[in-house]
């Protein structure tokens, strides 16, 4: 299991997100084993519409690999806007990174 903190505050930034968006691809196994990972979003003030793009293409891949993924530790900011554009249906959002570990 991975589990991933993000170290910027502002998620937003087409360079930040590219950054982030690379790295977490580079993170994760390619061997076809599931991925289970945890993602866990204290500290984040802002995520951007480009970042909730390349989190749906990692569902995907997470859904392909027979993992799965789970977002925890939104701030009420973040998890609005999961709320407001319907994505919250997709995405396994849990409390806290125990409640995240417990699930996968």
């Amino acid at each position: 299991m991975h589990i991933v903190s993000f170290r910027d505050r502002l998620l937003f930034d087409d360079r930040t997100v590219r950054e982030v968006s690379e790295q977490l691809g580079a993170a994760l196994p390619n061997d076809g084993t599931p991925i289970r990972l945890v993602l866990d979003f204290s500290g984040v003030d802002l995520i951007s519409s480009s970042l909730l793009g390349k989190l749906i293409l990692l569902q995907r891949r997470v859904d392909n690999s027979g993992g799965k993924l789970r977002l925890c530790e939104l701030t009420p900011t973040v998890q609005s806007v999961f709320r407001t554009s319907n994505l919250d249906r997709l995405f396994g959002i849990v409390r806290d990174r125990h409640a995240a570990a417990a699930e996968l």
